[in-house]
Order: structure tokens, then sequence, then C-alpha cells
């Protein structure tokens, strides 16, 4: 899909939500939890079905959904901007990815290493592999619009296909791999012999910019999605329309095939999600608990579970046909500047600096609401907090230090040092016993008070920690950082003191 048509909106309030978990190293304790906020833009099963691939805008990662779990397993990091597709290989080892940072990267699923790149000025839209895994295949922006073609193995480009008048917004190949369809701001699709790149035949047909285009598991028939509001199916072989799929009441913005190539699934920018009967041409259902644009769809290889990627933040989880919400995961992105607990620890909260508070369900973890507030803008001045009570202070200093005052004694001051790493945020437990600060290379660390002692170092943050709250009986810890994420740690078994 081409997240570009249009600037996005501010995302409305979410009304469902769910959860994912970071993997953390051996060792160390772990999050019980890992919240993250992220728009999503482009969806992608693995052939086993056993993962789920998510780019989003607002972050610069790929990011692997284990599909029992639901829980975020991997995350792939390299690009500098939104990651607007991706596509697993043939064999379920690899992935492609593409972004507005202007790259395709490769990446290997199993240890989520970088295999190559290829660097281009214009923002990729689409990618994808051949069925043999040996080619990969690519468009995005630029005028006139190209498709690049290139070898899996190595990222040299074997290809450049042009003919469209503008920008390329979305690309497929057949099963066989003998022919390459792509779909273009120029309201055109067109057909591509491979290996060679010949021009086979363009498909005329939709009044507006053509943002997405699927062909059938069977290869006889290819489906394209509009700004003109419609979805077109076109037989292959003779390049006719052979159906018009109408209803959605603003531009389609992503279509997909189910494995049996019996149904086809879209989403638009009118909030929903429709399944159409691809032998009728009927929609058979409309999933609409969305919070905003739905920019990607994907059906599961076994065809029981369709996923829905919103402007809201949220990848929804769909039974099917039965059209029940199961659950979300949030993938990550935003800014955590702040974080506190609700009335009876009952709600978490986290606020963002883009101006957005994100509120959870402790039980269950799911997500409450998504609401805007005004920014809450750079963490200024020096971090610091005061004990329930006023008794004690902790305030950070420059060089990596936390002073630990007592205000009852003059001159009653400690010094807590692990390194010279800048603290940047802190907080007392609600006993004052202990102090837990969080530092710019993502660690975590709880301290008694008053001796001083370090009790525990908590990683898993890749960026600085900018939020930091006990709940009200000191067992939870939840840290908030610019890497995105919110982690709520089990302390119980280390606050001893």
């Amino acid at each position: 899909m081409d997240p570009h048509w249009d600037e996005p909106r501010p995302p409305g309030p979410t009304l469902n939500g769910g959860t994912s978990a970071a993997p953390f190293e051996v060792g160390l304790l772990p999050p019980v939890r890992t919240l993250g906020f992220g728009q999503v833009l482009a969806l992608a099963f693995s052939p086993a079905g056993a993962l789920l691939a998510v780019g989003c805008r607002g972050g610069s990662s790929v990011q692997l959904v284990d599909t029992q779990t639901w829980h975020v397993v991997r995350t792939l990091e390299g690009h500098t901007q939104a990651v607007t597709a991706v596509a697993f290989s043939p064999d379920g080892r690899r992935i492609v990815s593409g972004s507005e940072d202007g790259s395709v990267r490769i990446w290997e699923v199993g240890t989520g290493v970088e295999l190559w790149r290829a660097q281009g000025r214009d923002k990729v839209w689409s990618v994808g592999f051949s069925p043999s895994g040996s080619l990969v295949v690519s468009g995005g922006a630029g005028v006139p619009g190209r498709v690049q073609v290139r070898r899996a193995s190595s990222g040299e480009l074997v290809g450049e296909l042009g003919g469209h008048r503008w920008s390329v917004s979305s690309v497929a190949v057949s099963p066989d791999g003998r022919l390459l369809a792509s779909g273009s701001w120029d309201q055109t699709v067109r057909l591509w012999a491979l290996p060679g790149g010949e021009a086979v035949r363009v498909l005329d047909g939709h009044v507006d910019h053509v943002l997405a285009v699927a062909v059938r598991p069977q290869g006889d028939l290819l489906a394209s999605c509009s700004v003109d509001k419609t979805v077109r199916l076109w037989e292959v072989r003779s390049g006719k329309i052979t159906c018009v799929l109408r209803g959605h009441e603003a531009p389609v913005l992503s279509v997909a095939f189910n494995a049996e190539g019996t149904e086809l699934a879209s989403g638009a920018a009118d909030h929903t999600a429709r399944v159409w009967d691809v032998r009728t041409g009927r929609a058979k259902g409309i999933l609409a608990d969305h919070g905003g644009w739905v920019n990607a769809v994907a059906f599961s290889t076994s065809g029981d579970c369709l996923v829905t990627g919103c402007e809201d933040r949220l990848v929804r989880i769909w039974s099917w046909p039965s059209a029940r919400l199961l659950g979300a995961v949030l993938p990550r992105a935003h800014w955590v500047d702040r974080v506190g607990f609700g009335p009876n620890d009952g709600t978490l909260s986290a606020w963002t600096r883009e101006g957005s508070v994100f509120r959870w369900e402790m039980g269950s973890g799911r997500l409450l609401e998504v609401a805007p507030v005004p920014p809450a803008g750079a963490v200024e001045g020096t971090p610091r907090a005061e004990s329930p009570g006023g008794r004690w202070l902790a305030e950070a200093t420059a060089d990596g230090r936390v002073s630990l005052r007592n205000r009852g004694f003059p001159g009653g001051v400690r010094t807590l040092r692990a390194d010279d790493r800048r603290v940047t945020g802190v907080a007392f437990r609600g006993d004052s016993h202990v102090l837990a600060s969080g530092s710019e290379d993502g660690t975590v660390r709880l301290w008694s008070v008053p001796e001083g002692a370090l009790l525990i170092e908590l990683r898993g943050h890749t960026d600085w920690v900018s939020g930091l709250a006990f709940n009200a009986d000191g067992t939870i810890l939840a840290s908030g950082s610019r890497d995105g994420t919110v982690k709520l740690w089990d302390v119980s078994s280390v606050l001893t003191v």
C-alpha cells in the first residue's frame, strides 16, 4: 500500500486492545509485560503462519509477532524512517522490508541480522519476493514510476521496469513467478514478464490512484484497489475486468486474498475492512471496529484468522468467518515521557512526546483509550523526586550520580553511583525505603534507602529511561523510555529492605 496518497490524520480513540512482550536477556529480571505504539502500515504472515511481520510509521523497525501468543518476539532495527512494506521469502527464512528512508533491506528471520541493503533516493512503498525466492521486487515514489528487480542473494539490480507515468504504489508477483503486477498513481495496473521484464499488458479502469495490487494464489485473477473507492478483479490472461466491488465509502488502501483464493479482504480509509466472495462479488463481512484508516490486511495461512493494521496504532486479530475480534497487538514507536498508575493500581497511563496518553487495564493489559493531550515536551532540568512524607529528596547530577538527601539532618547526604551514564529519572517506592533510577543507556536501578546499596539492575530498554513509577504496594515498577515502550517489572522478589 502507498501510505502517501494523502497525509494521515490524527487517530481517534481506541476501544479494544492488547499487549506485546519483548524478549529479555537470560539472568536478568524480565519485564512482565511490554506495551508499545505505532501506526501500522504493513503486515505479512510467514509461509507457515507462525510469525506476523509488522511495519509502522513513527518507528524504524520491523517487528515479528508470534501468532500463538501474539507477543513481539524479535525487532529488526536499521531503517531510519517509517517501514511501509514487508514480505517473507517463500521458505520463511528471510524478510524483505521497504521504507521511507529509500532503502530495501533483507533480514535473516532466525537471527534478526541484516543481510544486505539497497539504498535509493525515493521512498519505497511496496516489496515482494518471487516464488522461487531468487528475486526481490520493489516500487515507490518517483516520476516517472519504476519497478526495480534485484537478486535476493546479493541485492544486485538486475532490472528496472519503466512505463508508469507516476509513482509505483504496489507490486506483486504471480505464483508461478512468470508475471509481475504493478499499481501506480497514474491510475493503471501494468503486467510484466519475468525474469526479463518485458511489458505484457496495461490494465485501465480505475479513475484515481491505484494503491494496492494482489495476485490470487491460483494465478488467474488480480485484485486492485484505488482512491476511487473500488476494488477491481481482473482476469490475468485477458486483462478483462471480471467484477467491480463497491461498498467502501472512502479510498481503498489494501487488498489480500486468502490461501484458497475464494475470499478477498480489503481495508479502507472509511475505518472498515471488508471480506468479499470472489465468485459472486458480494461482501461476506464488514469489520467496523477500527479507530482510523485500515492500511493493511492479511489472511493467516490457514484462513481462520484475519489481521488488520490501522492508523490508530493497533494490529487487530479477527477470527474468520465469525468476524469476532480476538484482541490486538501494539507495535512500538512512540517516545514515552512519563508513566503513572491510576487509583488502586487499576490502570497504567503513559504520556508520549507526540501528545497522546495511552491508558491500559492492569489485570488484562487491555488498551482502554488513546487520547490527545498537550505534548509532554522534553525532559527538562534536573530529574528529582521527593519521598512520600517529604523526608528524602533524590536529585540527579550531571556526572551520573544520584544525590540522596535527608531533609531532617543538615549534611545528611549520600551519593549513589553505578557508572558515568547520565541519570534521566528517579522515583521512590511508597514506603520510602527503595529508590528507582533510570539512565540514558536504558538501565533501571533499584537502591536501598537510606543505605544507598544497589539492589538490582533491570535491563531491557534500548534508549534512555524517561519515566518511573511504583504501584501502591511497591511490587510493580513501570518504566517508560524513548525506545517507545513501557515495561512492567515484578520487583517483589528483590525489595527485601
